[in-house]
């Protein structure tokens, strides 16, 4: 439902960009906009020739818009979302993302590095400084890509070394002392060698405060990296490209807040319960009526009082993170008279631990250690067309294998009695290990039928397989430890058709399957009488008709889809007492409108807008006794858009400004499938969180030479509180519509930055 205040901001945002159109075709004094070749088919072509919805940034357009990290692209691509709880990122495109944040799972949108499919969630949160472009594409993939992600696709496509010596630094001040250096060298090593370096490191206080004295303070930063390319000219045939990444991410990180008042006893007695053990807020044993902001320590008789105010905080933890991540990739290019091969080897080695007050209150009640280690290795060889001929094509092959271990600990009061009691190291531990294989063929090809007419057919085999152990201690008389896995097989296609109806317009559409595989649940003891360790894959028939336009010789660039997506299947996840669950809805449907919009209105005044309108519904089916029937996909707002102006000028001793003004808007979006709108002292709380705007501003200045540059930035302008993510925390089941805590991250608020960066 778009509300009032929605329909009347879509107004003004579709006449401006209506207006600023109209003024594209009555000013003949413009300049053309720059063309991003892109590889989204595994070709460098045009991004308005690719029959596919695809939102491709420039390096320029991406320095123009501050992008350090893939969460900076929510603002820039429509029906594209990004949240994260500490080291756990959830990026979700036209309502489908990342349903199991555990090991035992796959994100429902690809995140590729170079070519490199990375596994693990965490992978997605840090630095992408040094990026030459990023292609966004959306619904099903599987054709072209030897991961398949049945939601889209993020590549980034970071800066090669080339045979010129040189490079850039920068240095950026803020506000909470936010501190950041980068740096990127290039340097050729011979005629046929050269290398790209690139470091940096972050530093700044968090802009969440702590009451508590010598608490830590949440929303920091303490980040350091290095990549490095080594590229090698093997003549006229061939290429190889050897790369290094290290990144290392520290400090306290994003940790959620609570948005509700504590349960507490309604006559500040001590909370009842068997004695000796103190009880933090809607625990599994409390029995405690809800709708107090207090809560009370049976054993110390200690009271908290819990602070709703946005970035406010009392914990008494010393809460942390400690992050890496390490990329080792291989890219080997050969080219013979009509066929070219292409070779990409990937390891990739991810890890984190964290430590978080899930009390969240003063009281030493319960701290929350989550720790996950990955190690993934995979390899895909491609075969690729090499002719001007009317049939183009690709076929691949694609392995990938993956280790990884996750466990979730709790500990400090009840837990610690209870570890003592039994004999284990942890009250509550629940993870394990899971080994995950998969092996997939796929292929496609384009046949020019004639001059303005092409036919595109792709077909994917694709087999996993996951086996694991979970493994922990669930509050029982003794540990568990219960082999879990399974394995799946499926083979999905994709047609298209696309039609050029003059040289700068093309219409396309397509219909394609999808299918995302199945998972274990690492929070299952079988042994204990779990009957949902498994869950079943994800399946997706996605039908797209889209317009690319170039327009006014290449001053206005106007693109449009309509999709429908229908779901089986579909994964999601809630939280129950031993912590996240990913199960299986009976099916959904999701389909929506998409424009973009980029426009040159003079010869120095830039425009670009997007709009997303999504409707989204869950079939009718019962989730854990609760009726769903027509709900909302979770993490799906049904309106988001975005408008930006770039407008630069010349001044008199030859130097140069740039002011880009930025404006987005994120309509209401609902957490989970149940859709709850009801307070916490309600049955089934809330897990909805509100509409909010953005803006942000940038003011650039290049020297006359283009060696110096120097840029003022404030975000979030209005310093709107903004509702990032909604988390439903362990703590109550989530039958019937349940819920635990209502956990949330907030975006930051406004800041400014001064960066100066010297080229050379």
């Amino acid at each position: 439902m778009i509300n009032r205040s929605t329909l009347w901001s879509l107004k003004r945002l579709m006449a401006c960009t209506i207006s600023a159109s109209l003024f594209v075709f009555i000013n003949p004094a413009m300049a053309q906009l720059e063309e991003i070749l892109v590889t989204a088919q595994k070709r460098a072509e045009s991004s308005q020739d690719v029959p596919i919805t695809i939102a491709a940034f420039s390096a320029t357009q991406l320095e123009n818009s501050g992008f350090d990290s893939i969460s900076d692209l929510t603002m820039m691509s429509p029906s594209m979302q990004f949240g994260n709880f500490g080291p756990i990122a959830f990026v979700t495109m036209r309502g489908i993302g990342n349903e199991n944040t555990t090991a035992g799972g796959d994100p429902g949108v690809a995140v590729h590095m170079d070519g490199i499919y990375m596994g693990r969630p965490v992978a997605s949160l840090f630095s992408a400084f040094d990026t030459e472009r990023v292609e966004i594409l959306r619904g099903p993939q599987g054709t072209l890509y030897g991961r398949n992600a049945t939601g889209g696709s993020i590549n980034l496509i970071t800066k090669k070394p080339d045979s010129e010596f040189g490079g850039e630094v920068d240095v950026t001040y803020g506000d909470y002392d936010w501190l950041r250096f980068r740096g990127a060298l290039n340097m050729p090593l011979s005629d046929t060698a050269a290398a790209r370096i690139v470091v940096f490191k972050e530093d700044r206080d968090g802009y969440t405060s702590n009451s508590v004295a010598g608490g830590t303070e949440t929303n920091d930063a303490d980040n350091t990296g290095v990549r490095a390319h080594l590229s090698f000219d093997l003549g006229d045939n061939g290429s190889l490209l050897l790369s290094a990444s290290h990144i290392d991410s520290g400090g306290v990180g994003s940790k959620p807040e609570l948005r509700e008042a504590f349960p507490g006893s309604t006559t500040g007695q001590n909370i009842a319960g068997p004695p000796g053990f103190a009880f933090h807020p809607r625990g599994p044993f409390s029995g405690i009526p809800a709708g107090n902001n207090y809560i009370i320590n049976r054993g110390t008789g200690e009271v908290a009082v819990n602070d709703l105010s946005p970035f406010s905080e009392a914990k008494n933890v010393a809460e942390s993170q400690d992050n890496s991540l390490t990329l080792l990739s291989a890219t080997f290019e050969w080219n013979f008279e009509n066929i070219s091969f292409k070779s990409i080897t990937g390891y990739v080695e991810s890890d984190f631990e964290s430590h978080a007050d899930e009390d969240y209150s003063a009281l030493d009640l319960a701290e929350l250690v989550l720790t996950e280690e990955a190690q993934q290795f995979s390899q895909e060889f491609q075969l690729l067309s090499n002719n001007d001929g009317p049939f183009q094509w690709i076929a691949g092959l694609y392995y990938f294998k993956e280790d990884a271990t996750r466990q979730s600990r709790f500990f400090r009061s009840r837990y610690d009695v209870f570890a003592t009691t039994f004999g284990v190291g942890s009250g509550f531990d629940i993870g394990g290990q899971v080994d995950s294989e998969s092996v997939a063929v796929f292929g496609q090809g384009t046949y020019d039928l004639s001059d303005t007419l092409s036919l595109t057919a792709g077909l994917r085999y694709t087999d996993d397989e996951k086996e694991g152990t979970n493994s922990g201690f669930q509050f029982a008389g003794r540990p568990y430890s219960d082999p879990v896995g399974d394995s799946w097989d499926e083979l999905t296609y994709r047609l298209a058709l696309d039609w050029r109806m003059s040289e700068n317009v093309m219409l396309f559409g397509s219909f394609s399957t999808g299918y995302k595989s199945g998972g274990i649940n690492q929070t299952a003891a079988l042994s204990l009488g779990a009957t949902t360790a498994v869950y079943d894959p994800e399946f997706v028939d996605a039908i797209e008709l889209g317009i690319k336009s170039t327009l006014l010789d290449g001053r206005l660039q106007l693109n449009t889809s309509i999709y429908h997506n229908k779901y089986e299947d579909l994964q999601f996840q809630v939280f129950g007492l031993a912590g996240p669950e990913a199960f299986n809805a009976e099916g959904a449907t999701v389909k929506g409108l998409e424009v973009e919009l980029r426009a040159a209105l003079t010869d120095t005044l830039m425009i670009d807008a997007s709009l997303g309108l999504t409707d989204s519904a869950f079939d009718a089916q019962v989730i854990n006794g609760a009726q769903i029937d027509g709900n909302q996909v979770q993490r799906t707002p049904d309106t988001t858009y975005s408008l930006g102006l770039t407008n630069d000028w010349a001044l008199g001793n030859g130097s140069g400004m740039r002011l880009r003004l930025e404006y987005s808007y994120t309509d209401d979006i609902f957490y989970t499938a149940f859709n709850r709108t009801a307070g916490f002292a309600a049955p089934g709380g809330n897990d909805l969180a509100e509409d909010y705007s953005n803006l942000n501003a940038r003011l650039f200045w290049f020297s006359a030479d283009e060696t110096w540059t120097v840029e003022a930035a404030i975000t979030n302008l209005t310093d709107e509180v903004q509702e990032g993510n909604v988390f439903r925390g362990i703590g109550f089941n989530d039958v019937g519509g349940g819920g635990g805590m209502e956990e949330i991250t907030y975006n930051p608020p406004r800041q400014w930055s001064l960066r100066v960066g010297y080229n050379f």
